[in-house]
């Protein structure tokens, strides 16, 4: 998202110390305010259902989080070789659903939305999925304090590069951390992913669920942006818009994905 900060005055004292004087200039920084962006988040999988397109507007960064929907937008889908699927908006709420339907493993997908006057477009390639094979609660011990975590195992497919994004519930409800990884050290390894969940922590009786998702390289590179500015799993980088996959400068990411579900109850 867009910074915007207003107009204001550093002050800036200079010490000559070989001259054993002083000065002091005022430095005026003329920081205009961004025209909102559109925002277009887009998850396509390879279950029968109705997927979900959200579409918004950014804020003022000393606005509140509530999203600035877009309404009356034009969403469709069209999947290489095959047929077009329309997305309906739901009320006036920037939710766009589409009829049931099921994604094919190898097939590139576009999609093109129309709003204001502008068109947007996204390709993704739905890559072959990669199954969950189990979820373990594990416990790891940080100063003296024991956590209990979850361990997503499977078996990533050698000679092919892949890309993983992990969306986590606890009780029914998403826990906001990106947690992406790609197979660049795990290349056709079995994979034991320690998923770190805090704020709150897990305790007994918690449901977990895990979904993963494999992804294409250009959302990998998309989501681990925005992980990096955020500070996901280190120190956050100087804001910046990362480079979404949609055309004409919208920003967030259209992702044609695989998907495996295991679930846990945490003991």
């Amino acid at each position: 998202m867009s910074l915007f900060l207003k107009k204001y005055k550093l002050q800036i004292s200079c010490c000559l110390v070989l001259l054993l004087s002083s000065c002091e200039k005022i430095i005026d920084l003329n920081l205009d305010q961004t025209a909102p962006k559109i925002v277009i988040e887009a998850i396509f999988t390879d279950l029968t259902a109705n997927h979900l397109v959200t579409i918004s507007f950014t804020k003022n960064f000393e606005a509140d989080n509530k999203k600035v929907p877009v309404s009356g937008a034009l969403v469709v889908l069209k999947e290489e070789n095959g047929p077009t699927i329309s997305f309906i908006e739901q009320g006036k709420s920037g939710n766009y659903y589409s009829t049931k339907f099921k994604g094919i493993a190898g097939k590139k997908y576009t999609m093109t939305v129309t709003a204001n006057g502008k068109i947007y477009t996204a390709i993704s390639k739905m890559p072959f999925p990669v199954p969950l094979k189990s979820l373990n609660q594990i416990e790891l011990t940080f100063f003296g304090e024991t956590k209990k975590l979850v361990q997503a195992n499977y078996n990533d497919p050698i000679g092919i590069e892949n890309f993983y994004y992990n969306k986590l519930y606890v009780n029914d409800v998403k826990r906001g951390s990106l947690y992406i990884e790609s197979d660049r050290f795990n290349d056709g390894k079995e994979v034991k992913n320690t998923i770190f969940i805090s704020d709150p922590d897990l305790k007994t009786g918690d449901k977990v669920k895990v979904q993963l998702l494999t992804i294409d390289e250009n959302v990998y590179k998309y989501l681990f942006s925005i992980s990096q500015i955020s500070g996901n799993g280190g120190p956050p980088t100087t804001p910046a818009n990362p480079t979404s996959n949609f055309t004409n400068g919208a920003l967030g990411y259209f992702s044609a994905s695989t998907i495996s579900t295991d679930s846990l109850t945490i003991k």
